[in-house]
């Protein structure tokens, strides 16, 4: 509790210097780009909770001159929001012009709502759509027919937005739903990139920036929350750790959320936590039958909770059997980890036991994730850039029965490919991991005809020795962080 505290009058005092709305340039641009289309707009906003949906409309609708509102739902009696969104038309038009307005029915509202754009632009921003749908399940009814009716002859902007991924999905881009091709745009607001998150940890060093995307990623709120004036591991004991912050509950919150019934989709992100990455792996782990595995990993790719990654080095990446499953978000995978194992350590707050467990594996866990993740970016970036001595089709990680490689990088056409190493450790890397690395690519058959180029990324740098070698045979080295 300390610690919250502190950072509490550090951000009174100005110690921690950040802007109170980190610019996301290329979201406000699309939403800029959307208010100057003519005629009336219906966008979907969407995307996981914490992500910033709410400080990003609301500064879009501050900054700008356009007229509007924001209308938050929540779980209530229909009677109840109703009356709450009443207000805030009433709000948005002027009080002395309609004073105690209140509609007798979502449809009147409705029809205000394409009333006060009949002149002009005007925003509409209703959030958490998904808990307006579950008070009142024909509002999706309701608007549709009213956008039938009214949006030919209106400017309304009007934004729906929503955390629960599934719901807004279904709702809003499934046929058989009353809202599925009204929308004329939709923006799924993504995490910051890592290249940004200087600007949320300004005193942080390039290196500490990297391990604090491999524990939280990019999400705008947990960096609020993130203390760049103490050390990675201070963080983790004090935020992750602690009973008294959002994390303690966060990840059970995040997929009750989307999941009613989340006991074994808990097991199987267990599962994954502790390295397991195919469905008979997690079968024989969890119990489950094999043949339920797929259905369950289906649910949760389709919630962004999961996703599939097939090795690069595989013709067919949709049909190979070379497939692994691995958690998306960065914190749930550092949650199911390092956290969701030790329930005894969380519930008797033993937190300096428990970063113990964490500080061992620490580097390793940095190394597999965030830097692993940067290396295959910056191959990319230096493939769009011509900088490459060909230029890839696929980029990725690559595994066979007996090796498995960091980054990957493959023209199958001209026969070029190019195989990487990570290390994400506080000794220089020597000529060994070279050695290792031209051992593994004898390990993929189908590449013995190919001309082979190799990459070396460290943390700390190269041995004298690695780096006389690498300068004889063109072998790639990046030192750092890779930001």
């Amino acid at each position: 509790m300390v610690s919250i505290l502190l950072i509490m009058a550090q951000l009174t005092t100005g110690e921690i210097d950040r802007p109170a709305f980190i610019n996301r340039k290329a979201d406000l641009a699309v939403l800029n780009g959307i208010l100057d289309r003519r005629g009336a707009q219906m966008t979907v906003v969407y995307g996981r909770r914490r992500i910033g949906k709410t400080s990003l409309l609301d500064h879009w609708l501050k900054s700008g001159s356009t007229p509007g509102f924001y209308w938050v739902a929540h779980r209530s009696t229909p009677e109840m929001l109703l009356r709450s969104f009443s207000e805030a038309i009433t709000e948005a038009l002027g009080e002395s012009l309609v004073a105690g307005l209140t509609f007798t029915s979502w449809e009147q509202a409705f029809r205000q709502l394409f009333a006060m754009g009949k002149n002009g632009r005007f925003i509409a921003v209703i959030d958490e759509l998904p808990y307006l749908l579950e008070s009142v399940p024909s509002a999706a009814s309701l608007l549709q027919k009213v956008w039938d009716k009214e949006s030919k002859a209106s400017q309304l902007c009007l934004m729906l937005c929503g955390s629960q991924y599934q719901v807004m999905h279904k709702e809003m881009f499934s046929p058989n739903q009353p809202l599925y091709g009204r929308a004329t745009a939709a923006l799924l607001l993504e995490e910051i990139p890592p290249e940004s998150l200087n600007e949320f940890l300004p005193r942080y060093s390039p290196q500490q920036v990297v391990e604090t995307y491999s524990i939280i990623g990019g999400v705008p709120k947990y960096l609020e929350m993130w203390n760049d004036g103490s050390p990675v591991l201070n963080n983790i004991r004090d935020l992750i750790l602690s009973p008294a912050t959002l994390f303690r509950h966060e990840a059970l919150f995040l997929i009750q959320d989307e999941i009613a019934e989340p006991r074994t989709y808990l097991g199987i992100l267990e599962a994954m936590g502790a390295g397991l990455r195919t469905p008979t792996q997690i079968s024989r782990i969890t119990g489950l039958p094999l043949t339920h595995v797929g259905k369950y990993l289906s649910t949760l790719m389709a919630l962004r909770l999961v996703r599939r990654v097939a090795s690069a080095e595989a013709p067919d990446p949709k049909a190979t059997r070379l497939s692994r499953y691995e958690i998306r978000d960065p914190y749930l995978r550092f949650h199911f980890e390092f956290v969701h194992p030790h329930p005894e350590l969380v519930e008797q707050n033993r937190q300096e036991a428990h970063l113990a467990k964490i500080t061992a594996r620490f580097e390793s866990h940095v190394g597999k994730t965030g830097y692993e993740e940067l290396a295959r970016a910056k191959v990319q970036s230096l493939a769009d850039s011509g900088q490459l001595p060909f230029q890839p089709s696929t980029i990725g990680r690559a595994w066979s029965r007996d090796a498995e490689v960091d980054v990957f990088a493959i023209d199958r056409k001209s026969q070029f490919v190019l195989l990487g190493e990570c290390r994400w450790q506080s000794r220089k890397m020597g000529i060994e991991v070279l050695t290792e690395l031209k051992e593994k690519a004898t390990a993929f058959p189908r590449l013995k005809a190919f001309k082979k180029h190799y990459a070396l990324f460290s943390k700390a740098g190269f041995t004298a020795e690695l780096q006389r070698t690498a300068q004889a045979e063109g072998v790639l080295l990046f030192e750092g962080a890779l930001l």
